[in-house]
Parts: C-alpha cells; sequence; structure tokens
C-alpha cells in the first residue's frame, strides 16, 4: 500500500524555487546540476548557506496534530571541499546542522554547520587541515600533515544528534562513532564547544599518565526507558599485539554524570555503529570488521585501517545491567549497521532485530563522492540490506539466525530497509512494527530508483506499508509518538524527502498509522544526503 503526494504549489511558486535552487547553486560553487532526471545529484552537492529561522509554510490548509511541538534536528555533511583541497568520501564532509521548528501556528527552517575545531582550522587555513579521514583527501596530507592529525581530536561529528540528561544539566550534542562531543544550541543551532568527558572516571592516558586515550564508541546511545538516562558504551583500544581491548557498558545521566555498569576485554577492536538493549541486557554484536590502529597511524584513513575476517565468527556479548555479569554466544558473521530494537522472552532468551549485509563491501567502498556523483553508477546502486531475526539462548549460549523473506519482489524490497525506527515506548518490549528507509537509487528497483519510506509489520507478515513518490528520495523517518495514544503506531512521521524535480527538500508529515500524508512544507533550499536526526518535543527542550 502506498500514498503519492500531490503537488500543491502554483506555477509562480515553482519558477521562484527553482531560480532560488540555480542561484543558490552558483554561490556554493556547486558543480552543473539541475532539477530533473539527474536532480538526485543535488543530494551530494555541497550548500554552504547557513539559515536561522526562516519561515516555511505548509503546503495545504489540513491541520497537524496539537501535540506536535518540538524540533526535528537533522545532521548531515555538506561541504566536501575547502581551497583546493577536498574530501574523498561522502564520511568525511563537515558536518552542518538542519533544524524545523514546529508549532501550531509557525515553521522555521534553520542550518549551521558545526563550528568544530578541525572546520574551525579548515576555514582559517583556507584548505581541509589535516584529519583522520574515512577515505582521504585530495591532494593527500603530507607525512608531516597525517602527524599532525593523529595529535587532533577528530570532532567533525556529522551521523547523529543527542540529548544528554535533563533539565537545566541537559545538553544537546553531535555525535559519531567516538568519543567527542560538540554541543550546540538547541535553538539557534549555534556551537557551543566540543567537550570530551572522562568516560570511565580517572582511567584514561596510558598507565594513568600521558594525553587521553582514544575511545571508540557509537553514535547511537539509547535512552533506558523510565529513567532520562543514556546508556552506551566506550571501547579503550590496545595498540599492541597481544593485548586485549576493553569494552565498558556506561550510563550517562549526562557529560558531568557518567557511571560504569560493566566491562570485559574482547581480542580486537571490532568496529560496532549500534547495539541493543533489553529490560536486563546491553547486547553486542561484536563482527568480524577490525580496526588495525597501526594501519590507521600510518595511513590516517580509517577505510584502509579495516579488514573484514570472513572465518571468524561473530561474537555476541550480553552484560547484565544490574550486576554487570557478562554472557558470551557466537554465530557466523554478518556485517550490519543498526540494531532495530531487542526484547526478553518468557522463557528468559532475547530477541533481536537487525539490519544485515551480506558483508561490509558497501559501507567501506560505495560512497565515495566520485562514485556517488556518477548518474550512471548512483542508478545501479541498490540496497544490499536485509531484516535478520536473532534468538539468542543465553543459558545454553545459542543462536538462531532467521533473515527476512517474502514471496513478491516489492514485499522482499521491503525487508531491505535500514534506518531503523521505532515507537520508544517499545524499547525493550515485545513490539511490532518499525520504520526505516530503502535506500536504493537504482533504477531496477520496484520504485524505479526512488527512495520510499517503509512501515514494517513484524508480527504480521504481509501488513506493509510504504510511501513514495517518483523522483522523490525520503531520509530516515522520525515516529513521535501520540502522547494519548493507545496504539503502538498512533503518531506521525516526520521525514526531509528530496524533491529532485524542484532541487529542494520538504517536510513530510505522515499519520503513523494510516501511512497517509497530512502535510508538507518545502524548505529554501535542499539537504545534502545524510543520516540521522531526532525530534526533540518542545515539552522536553
Amino acid at each position: 500500500m502506498y500514498h503519492f503526494l500531490e503537488p500543491r504549489v502554483g506555477t509562480m511558486l515553482l519558477k521562484t524555487a527553482v531560480l532560488l535552487v540555480l542561484v543558490s547553486t552558483a554561490l556554493t560553487g556547486a558543480w552543473s546540476v539541475s532539477p530533473g532526471k539527474d536532480g538526485v545529484l543535488f543530494a551530494f552537492q555541497p550548500n554552504l548557506h547557513e539559515f536561522h529561522k526562516t519561515p516555511m509554510k505548509f503546503a495545504s490548509s489540513s491541520a497537524i496534530p496539537k501535540w506536535l511541538s518540538g524540533t526535528l534536528v537533522r545532521n548531515a555533511p555538506a561541504r566536501y571541499q575547502v581551497g583546493d583541497r577536498s574530501v574523498v568520501d561522502v564520511f568525511d564532509g563537515f558536518a552542518k546542522l538542519h533544524s524545523i521548528d514546529i508549532t501550531q501556528h509557525s515553521l522555521n527552517f534553520s542550518a549551521s554547520f558545526i563550528k568544530s575545531g578541525i572546520y574551525n582550522r579548515s576555514i582559517d587555513s583556507n584548505t581541509i587541515a589535516p584529519m583522520v579521514t574515512f577515505l582521504g583527501v585530495d591532494p593527500p596530507f603530507s607525512l608531516y600533515e597525517r602527524l599532525e592529525a593523529l595529535a587532533k581530536p577528530l570532532d567533525n561529528n556529522d551521523i547523529n544528534v543527542w540529548k544528554f540528561g535533563t533539565g537545566d544539566s541537559a545538553t544537546y550534542a553531535a555525535l559519531t562513532d567516538g568519543w567527542v562531543f560538540p554541543e550546540f544550541n538547541i535553538d539557534t543551532l549555534d556551537t557551543i564547544g566540543v567537550v570530551q568527558p572522562d568516560p570511565l572516571a580517572g582511567q584514561a592516558g596510558l598507565f594513568g599518565v600521558g594525553p587521553p586515550t582514544v575511545y571508540l564508541s557509537c553514535a547511537h546511545p539509547i535512552l533506558q526507558p523510565g529513567t532520562g538516562h543514556s546508556i552506551t558504551y566506550v571501547i579503550k583500544p590496545s595498540y599492541l599485539p597481544g593485548q586485549s581491548s576493553v569494552l565498558s557498558v556506561i550510563r550517562i545521566k549526562d557529560l558531568g554524570h557518567i557511571e560504569k555498569i560493566g566491562s570485559f576485554e574482547i581480542e580486537k577492536n571490532s568496529y560496532m555503529h549500534t547495539f541493543a538493549l533489553t529490560e536486563n541486557y546491553a547486547i553486542f554484536f561484536l563482527q568480524p570488521l577490525y580496526f588495525d590502529f597501526i594501519k590507521l597511524m600510518t595511513t590516517v584513513e580509517m577505510q584502509y585501517a579495516m579488514e573484514w575476517v570472513a572465518g571468524d565468527k561473530m561474537k555476541i556479548y550480553a552484560v547484565n545491567l544490574k550486576n554487570g555479569s557478562v554472557s558470551t554466544l557466537s554465530t557466523d558473521p554478518r556485517f550490519y549497521t543498526h540494531h532495530v530494537n531487542a526484547y526478553e522472552t518468557s522463557e528468559g532468551h532475547v530477541i533481536a532485530d537487525v539490519i544485515t549485509f551480506p558483508d561490509p563491501t558497501p559501507f567501506l567502498t560505495a560512497l565515495s563522492l566520485d562514485k556517488l556523483r556518477d548518474l550512471d553508477n548512483l542508478r545501479k546502486m541498490d540496497s544490499y540490506a536485509r531484516l535478520t531475526r536473532y534468538y539468542l539462548n543465553l543459558t545454553a549460549e545459542t543462536v538462531k539466525v532467521e533473515p527476512s523473506a517474502a514471496k513478491t519482489p516489492l514485499g522482499d524490497f521491503m525487508n531491505k530497509l535500514d534506518l531503523p525506527i521505532i515507537n520508544e515506548k517499545y524499547r525493550t518490549k515485545k513490539y511490532c512494527i518499525f520504520y526505516g528507509t530503502v535506500t536504493s537509487f537504482a533504477a531496477s528497483s520496484p520504485l524505479n530508483g526512488s527512495i520510499p519510506i517503509v512501515k514494517k509489520n513484524v508480527c504480521v507478515p504481509g501488513s506493509d506499508k510504504y510511501w513514495s513518490h517518483p523522483n522523490h528520495f525520503a531520509g530516515e523517518p522520525n515516529f513521535v509518538p501520540d502522547p494519548s495514544g493507545t496504539h503502538e503506531d498512533d503518531g506521525v512521521i516526520l521525514s526531509s524527502v528530496l524533491d529532485a524535480d524542484r532541487g529542494l527538500n520538504y517536510l513530510l508529515i505522515l499519520d503513523a498509522r494510516t501511512f497517509t500524508e497530512i502535510n508538507t512544507a518545502y524548505m529554501p533550499t535542499w539537504i545534502p544526503f545524510g543520516f540521522h536526526g531526532q525530534f526533540f518535543p518542545r515539552s522536553f527542550q
């Protein structure tokens, strides 16, 4: 089932919007992209413009729910070049925050680059200053610049945003898979500063002395239900052969108050972007995608320091949140990006739904800007994601794996969704519904390369729904629950969608239950391809 977005603007408004895009393109120095059939390439265009409280208008008079009040904040890399030097991979673009402040009577759009240390040094020197990257820069860093990159924190956090703490102690921060936090003002998007709190209460530094330890972490903390606290982890990596790394599960009350729940040793530094949480356990899938820090120190490029060892098992650790005890399981390896949700059964087992891939090839090689900007190549890029359910028997230490499947091409296409979002009221509980997008630009896909929003029902096969429109490309959905709702899907979906026919993004509001459109509102610009964001309800700001 799907619902198409109908055009609701007049000819004059359309001409004005196109003119604004063309002027904007000229001002940003972007290479030639026109709205229309190749308008998808706006997703990989730099956008240097910043905005503050620019009014937006709903496209129709349809009322939005009275309880929908707050700020949607999206994070995306939006600048790929400074001076004569450019980054190679989309992951390395400079982070830019985009927000829409939503009330019953107004919509206001803001956009601002995160003024991180690396951003400021780059602007000041009119080149991309030395930093650790995913896939390097062009022209490359010199040997001296590579050494300099290792001495600076990588604070270009372009993946997600999060709120730590409550009340007066609350802070909003941009996130990536490291332990460093650029804080920002939720109202203005101004960067407040960059902080690196000690996550292990004085255990930083080699043998207790020297510079702070570089910790691995993840871009997806999980709010522990009923507490206002965030659960996440840090890995204190080993640098020497034969020396174990240590993974510590931590509870963040705010960035000034952090507790260690438990820890365990791991043989290799495994890359993880997310983890799972149940009522009693934090669960970690240590896939055999390993960091080699010796290689990282010589190349300062993460892709060349990461190795997929297909012959290794994926180890699964379940850390008891109450006493810190650890259960260990293992299963055949699959690369994964995001956990959907996990919960415990009445028998004490754990069910975990995960978005998996056969291997990390798309993650490691497909997101270089030259590939993404090649329209012929882009139109062949399919999604290799697969919703996969894991049954974990913590007592017997056994794992059962069930990849999702469907009987029709369209049904199977909807099993390829990623960027999963649930109703957080169901976090750690048995649930049925989550939402995501199928990031397939392939012209051969069932939707001809448009990116849909999918509503996936893991309890009732064949009842999935989706929203799509030709030549429109939906970003990660955000679910906002109806405070008085009685069903899991009572609420709305918010998404930033690129309209490639106009070269502009718009806010899409869907009824999460029926998947019908409530309203839309165009932004004054486009938002480059990004990954994650959050909706912060006004009552909790």
